[in-house]
């Protein structure tokens, strides 16, 4: 090796060394902290106690974590089809507009780059029984609908936290599918019009297993981006009315600063770490099968 070549190197590493050093300290170093403290009893402020795995025993017993991961189900299915379909489906009208079309993907993309403590702000003012949409129809004399709390009744609450997060990601979808439609091979589409097929045919035998591999990406980021979920929620509900919109982030968020049970929360923290980990490694099963990501 040159000696070229080694500066150039030893520059390189040198550039990305903070970078490294930041992460480190504070994602990686404070992620590996979880199998210590994640075996003890601790209330977050003193001197831990080993416990083995008393947290392991507590959690098979703990039915409101259990019903927490049924939300997280649930809020995962929902985003495995509205938001996908939404962002593909307006993908699919942008990508034939010959003029302006990075202005509407602009339009669209945006609402991706705003704060989730904003967006959940936001649609909660919307959400309002006394100053937002609902109070248009108490003034039109529609009093059922202008006395609903969407975020106090334990039937919409879900459906609206849920909508105020697939308002702010399906732009992001959309961008991902567009990429993938400006990859999709014309002469594809120019021997579908010879043989004759129709919208429905060429979307279904060419678009579709053209852009598999970007919905593939795109079903794995959601799917481990629903366990990780906390900031509509807590910003929003908190986890109410009644728990109905409770999720395993906020679950552990409650254990450890609610209740000052830092341990049993670092445990249940790494069950959900394993969780994720689990569905990367399905998904590259998937990508061995053929489904190049």
């Amino acid at each position: 090796m040159h000696r070229s070549e080694i500066k150039r190197k030893i520059a390189g590493t040198l550039f990305v060394l903070p970078a490294f050093l930041v992460h480190f300290l504070v994602v990686t170093l404070p992620g590996l902290t979880l199998f210590y403290y994640g075996s003890t009893k601790w209330n977050g402020l003193g001197r831990p106690e080993f416990t083995g795995l008393s947290n392991f025993f507590r959690m098979l017993t703990d039915n409101d974590f259990y019903l927490a991961l049924l939300n997280n189900i649930i809020w995962t299915l929902f985003f495995f089809i509205v938001p996908i379909a939404f962002g593909l489906a307006v993908a699919l009208a942008v990508i034939n507009l010959r003029r302006s079309q990075m202005l509407f993907r602009s339009i669209f993309f945006l609402p991706y780059v705003m704060s989730a403590v904003v967006v959940g702000r936001i649609f909660s003012i919307l959400y309002s029984p006394y100053i937002g949409i609902t109070s248009i129809f108490k003034n039109i004399g529609w009093e059922g609908l202008g006395n609903l709390s969407l975020l106090t009744n334990i039937r919409t609450a879900p459906l609206a936290v849920a909508y105020a997060d697939h308002w702010h990601w399906w732009g992001f979808v959309m961008v991902l599918f567009l990429a993938a439609l400006h990859q999709v091979n014309t002469d594809l589409y120019e021997v579908a019009d010879i043989e004759g097929a129709n919208a429905i045919q060429k979307f279904w035998y060419v678009t579709l297993p053209s852009i598999v591999p970007t919905l593939v990406t795109i079903y794995m980021i959601t799917l481990i981006g629903s366990f990780v979920t906390f900031d509509y929620v807590y910003v929003m509900t908190k986890g109410g009315p009644a728990g109905i919109t409770e999720i395993a982030s906020t679950w552990i968020y409650k254990k450890s600063f609610w209740d000052y049970n830092a341990g049993y929360a670092s445990f249940l923290s790494l069950m959900i770490c394993f969780l994720c980990i689990g569905f990367y490694f399905i998904f590259r099963i998937i990508q061995k099968r053929g489904l190049e990501v």
